[in-house]
């Protein structure tokens, strides 16, 4: 049985399984559009931020987002929610994006064979994010709730409304405040840079007419690498090229690999791409550093382990380690934190180059834009690598031209929605498209010596 529902008809629902499918027109020219869902409690607002179910956090008590369908298990709702709202958004920052006649979207709602349909009157005012469908608490059981509301600042107007934390992305000018003071939880004030300086490098510290330049060679020797991991050996020739066309040959650096592993990120470790891509940095350290490995840091809502990848248990690594750890959300900050503790505990001489790979946004970007300010006094230079598609990647962007930091230190690619098909050559070159830029400038700054 079908029934369409007018804006603001209500109808009961079985308390069992439901799904809600969000729908737009076949013909409409609209690509970019994301459905979410809100948990709220009586008074309207979330009881925290996981309460947002979207891409990148997708499951939260009992409701799951699965490309354009929300399912919801009634039973297994908690108490404490008492209403969930159904949601469609487009980036408000991508000229022209915005629903209209026609590209208003529908939505469909599925339960024990019972069918309800509703089609908003068309959103005319350059909204960004619509309400569609709100899931209701009534007496001792559920009712649904067409609703049809818009918000022309997409979803983070939208999720601020009803109570999510929401930080801007860094773009917009900011005051001429002092970077804030490493306290209240973030890292100490760093320790005393160390005075013993890196090999220098023709793009660093040119030799003087007196002194013979020294021959720039990798950390590890090409007869090592054959020995140890013949599988690994064009990469690392391909990463070697890399580093002699920026005047990085005979560079040395500490190298991190960080991953994601929040739920989105599920396929990328199963078709072999996070593998691939830990190979790939591997490849590139052996060039960099001589100890043969790189630590290897999994984070979601937290840090979910911290491990390490070498030429000699490189095979399967990645899928060996991650299979124990359960999927979450996004919080970049408690990773970036890992890192830094990890590099000072090392006494490293070198700088470190991390290399932090994620799909998405994270919960934390008020204390990760903190965080990252704050490290710009350290000898560590932050990669941040995107997967996935590019509207997901507007706050890595925004890391990449943040204000109010001693150095820029931090650069910025995506890698796309299939990274495993970037050839290798091309990955190293975007890996030292600014690398070699900080360097300099934290010699200047006297980060490094």
């Amino acid at each position: 049985m079908t029934q369409a529902l007018t804006k603001g008809a209500n109808a009961p629902l079985p308390s069992g399984r439901c799904t809600v499918t969000l729908t737009i027109p076949l013909t409409a020219n609209h690509t970019g559009i994301d459905v979410c869902a809100v948990l709220l409690s009586r008074d309207g607002k979330v009881r925290g931020d996981d309460d947002l179910v979207f891409f990148n956090h997708p499951s939260q008590d009992g409701v799951t987002l699965t490309g354009r369908s929300v399912s919801a298990d009634l039973s297994a709702i908690p108490a404490t929610v008492d209403r969930i709202a159904i949601a469609a958004s487009v980036d408000p920052q991508t000229p022209n994006a915005h629903f209209d006649a026609g590209t208003t979207p529908a939505a469909a709602v599925d339960s024990e064979g019972t069918r309800l349909t509703f089609t908003p009157p068309p959103f005319t005012h350059r909204e960004t994010a619509v309400v569609l469908i709100e899931l209701y608490r009534r007496a001792e059981g559920w009712k649904v709730r067409a609703v049809g509301q818009g918000w022309d600042t997409g979803l983070a107007g939208l999720a601020t409304d009803f109570g999510v934390t929401v930080d801007d992305d860094g773009s917009a000018p900011q005051p001429a405040t002092p970077a804030p003071e490493p306290n209240n939880g973030a890292p100490p004030t760093p320790p005393p840079t160390p005075t013993a300086a890196p090999s220098p490098t023709p793009a660093l510290a040119p030799a003087s007419s007196t002194q013979p330049t020294p021959t720039p060679s990798p950390a590890i020797s090409l007869d090592k690498m054959q020995r140890s991991a013949p599988g690994l050996v064009n990469l690392y020739k391909a990463a070697h090229v890399a580093l002699e066309k920026n005047g990085l040959a005979g560079r040395r650096a500490a190298v991190y690999l960080v991953l994601d592993h929040s739920a989105s990120m599920s396929g990328f470790y199963r078709d072999g791409t996070v593998q691939h891509l830990a190979e790939q940095v591997l490849g590139l350290s052996a060039n960099l550093d001589d100890d043969g490995t790189v630590p290897l840091v999994f984070f979601s809502h937290g840090v979910d382990l911290v491990a390490d990848i070498g030429l000699d248990n490189h095979a399967g690594r990645v899928d060996t380690l991650h299979r124990s750890l359960d999927w979450g959300g996004t919080r970049f900050a408690p990773a970036m934190q890992a890192v830094i503790d990890h590099y000072r505990a090392g006494g490293s001489t070198d700088p470190a180059f991390v290399i932090f790979q994620t799909d998405g946004e994270p919960f934390d970007r008020k204390k990760t834009r903190e965080l990252l300010r704050q490290a710009a006094t350290l000898p560590i230079f932050w990669q941040f690598v995107g997967f996935g598609p590019a509207r997901h990647l507007r706050f890595l962007r925004s890391l990449d031209t943040l204000d109010h930091r001693a150095v820029d230190n931090a650069g910025f690619f995506a890698a796309g929605q299939h990274p495993r098909t970037r050839p290798d050559g091309e990955l190293y070159d975007l890996l030292m498209t600014e690398f070699p830029t900080w360097l300099r400038a934290a010699q200047s700054a006297g980060i490094l010596h």
